[in-house]
């Protein structure tokens, strides 16, 4: 019983010492954050009170128009100065399981999938400069509508629209440019089996240009 009476006081007597007043230190401050929203409001009030805001908004509607009427390029591709024929292979390796919304797993990870293999796209792709009308005449030149799909790497859609009656693609970011490994303009891209196949293709029109 002693031992334990001890035990106890030891026990009380940490806890007292532990929630013992050990006075004030220093000065002590109020914590103050700024409110997030006020301090833009702040900022857009005096914006508008500058007349800024207006101009910003003209600014931004602008911009907006002058890029969908001009695309920016994402890379500056110049025209083919001789033939090249290569094959890009679109197979993927999956990462990780992957399910259907029962939850029944139709893919394993480390399963090589070719999109190919189920798809049934046979569309030619036509990469070219829009602002330069020997490769436009050369994309207009591959097919119809239902056979190709006119892109453009750097130009304005919208006018070759107007002008031809046709639709025409931009490849934003230059996606497609990088996914099949396009240097030189014009480029052909089509099917051949269970891979794509890429030309690039020199216009005698542009040679030495």
């Amino acid at each position: 019983m002693r031992i334990k009476g001890l035990c106890f006081m030891f026990i009380m007597g940490s806890a007292a010492l532990q929630a013992a007043d050990l006075g004030q230190h220093g000065e002590v401050f109020e914590i103050r954050e700024p409110d997030f929203l006020q301090t833009i409001y702040d900022r857009l009030a005096q914006k508008e009170a500058r007349g800024e805001i207006e101009a910003f908004r003209r600014a931004q509607i602008e911009r907006a128009k002058n890029y969908v009427h001009r695309p920016t390029p994402a890379a500056r591709l110049t025209p083919a100065e001789v033939y090249l024929r290569y094959e890009v292979d679109l197979s993927m390796t999956v990462n990780r399981d992957l399910s259907d919304h029962r939850g029944v797993v139709f893919a394993r990870a480390g399963t090589v999938v070719n999109p190919l293999e189920t798809s049934t796209f046979t569309r030619k792709i036509i990469l070219f400069d829009g602002g330069r009308p020997e490769q436009v005449a050369f994309a207009l030149g591959q097919g119809n509508e239902l056979d190709v799909l006119l892109v453009l790497t750097s130009g304005a859609p919208l006018e070759l629209m107007r002008a031809h009656g046709r639709r025409f693609y931009f490849d934003q970011d230059g996606v497609l440019s990088r996914k099949f490994a396009v240097q030189h303009l014009p480029a052909r891209i089509s099917r051949a089996g269970l891979v794509m196949q890429v030309e690039e293709i020199p216009l005698k029109s542009e040679q030495g240009s």
